[in-house]
């Protein structure tokens, strides 16, 4: 057997009342992405380990399939630390679980006001 240098620590009870869906943190996500001044996306990936492609694809919702793990690598990217817990009765559902209730409150606030300025921009959220 092979010693593995990745040590996992016990998951314990995630607080699921923390937590917000794989959708909205796509939506995020993508509003972070389109906001990033033009030519900065490069760097952007570069600095963060993150394949340009992905990334382009995940910000222009041409994702072929849902990519919990590759949402989550640009939330921390972008400042905001989550855990993935998979929710699987039936749907599949990755939900992202925050760190604290003020984390969470933050992240919905941010979501609610891109959302209102891309309905006054008169174009619709991004979707998948």
């Amino acid at each position: 057997m092979v010693p593995s240098d990745h040590v996992s620590a016990p998951l314990g009870f995630p607080d699921l009342s923390l937590s917000a869906p794989y959708a909205e943190c796509l939506r995020y996500v993508q509003f972070r992405l389109k906001a990033l001044p033009q030519g900065d996306l490069t760097a952007f990936c570069a600095q963060h380990g993150l394949t340009y492609t992905n990334v382009v694809n995940l910000k222009n919702g041409k994702l072929k399939r849902d990519e919990p793990r590759l949402v989550q690598k640009v939330l921390r990217a972008l400042g905001v630390t989550t855990e993935i817990v998979r929710i699987d009765i039936g749907s599949g559902a990755n939900q992202y679980v925050f760190g604290s209730s003020e984390l969470l409150a933050q992240f919905r606030e941010q979501l609610a006001f891109f959302d209102a300025a891309a309905q006054r921009a008169g174009s619709s959220p991004p979707t998948t």
